[in-house]
Order: C-alpha cells, then structure tokens, then sequence
C-alpha cells in the first residue's frame, strides 16, 4: 500500500473515504467515469470511452504494480465518486515527471473531493523521491480547474490556442499546468 486510506468530511458534513483504488472497483469506477465525462472537460466523450471491465481491472493492476504511479479514489457508501491518477513516464529524461489526471462524479462536483484528492497526490509526490514534477492539462475554460490547481501551487507554462474543439464545435485553450516539488 503506497497510501494509507482516510476517511474525509465535505463542507456539507458527508463522510467519504480516500483510498487506493482495486480492480474489484473498476465497475463502480467505470460508471464514476461514464457521469464526469459528460462534463465537457475532459478532452473525449462518454461514447468514446470503451474499456471492457477486464481492461479496466487491468488499468488499475498497472498502478498497484508500480512504485511510482498511484491511483486514488474518493468513494461514498461503497461507490466510487472520484478519482485522480499519477503516471510517471518511462522515458530516462523524463522519468522524473508524473502527469496528474483527475474526474468527480456530476453530481458530487464542487464539494471539495478535488481538493481532498489532488492534496493526496501533491503529498504522497513530494515524499516519493522519484517524481519532482506533477504536470497537467486542462481546459482553458474549467476556471474551478485552474484555480484548484494554482491554489495548489500549479503554475500555467504552456497554452494551446484554440487546441481543443467540443462536440458543439466551439474552440478551447488547453493550458500546460506544472508543479516542482517543494
């Protein structure tokens, strides 16, 4: 076990549990997935995404397996309501970098799991000698995003204009986030 599991209240007095996520998660997790995808902040839709229970499984094996990886889940009365993952890069030059990708379920947003989870990774990274820098992409239009992630002591190094194009066929910038550990 990389990180211990802890139990979290939400400003509203709900109690959820931050833990490493199993394979016996991945359908829970899948259908945690399926609803934040539907939020048009994550770079494909929930038509898009496909993977079979066993893939899933296996996704989450990959992170148990490696020292340097970790995948976090926030869950509610046994459903996974959120997720964040740290994968580090297998390059030698690169080693050293982890990305971060995180998803709340729709209707568990803007309830401070973000916050609770990215606060997980942000410690477990700065204690792991391996990774000294997180990176992230985010939606130019996701202020909530940007601000969690600045608050967190992310700082913008990178903006594609007008990089990603939504299902409606409006334009958004993909901002380059990054994070040197303290």
């Amino acid at each position: 076990m990389k990180v211990a599991s802890t139990n979290h209240t939400l400003k509203e007095g709900t109690n959820i549990l931050i833990r490493e996520a199993k394979a016996s998660d991945s359908k829970s997790f899948i259908l945690c997935v399926k609803s934040y995808l539907k939020s048009n902040f994550i770079p494909f839709g929930p038509e898009e995404y496909q993977l079979s229970l066993d893939e899933h499984q296996e996704w989450i094996r990959k992170f148990l397996k490696s020292k340097n990886d970790l995948l976090l889940v926030a869950e509610y009365e046994g459903q996974i309501i959120g997720n964040i993952d740290l994968s580090t890069h297998n390059r030698s030059m690169l080693k050293h970098t982890g990305i971060v990708g995180m998803g709340i379920h729709e209707n568990w947003q803007n309830k401070g799991i973000g916050t609770i989870l990215l606060d997980k990774v942000i410690e477990w990274s700065d204690n792991n000698s391996n990774v000294e820098i997180l990176w992230l992409q985010v939606f130019g239009n996701n202020e909530g995003g940007i601000k969690l992630y600045k608050k967190n002591g992310f700082q913008e190094d990178g903006r594609q204009v007008n990089f990603i194009k939504t299902p409606s066929g409006a334009y958004v910038d993909n901002v380059i986030m990054t994070r040197k550990r303290q």
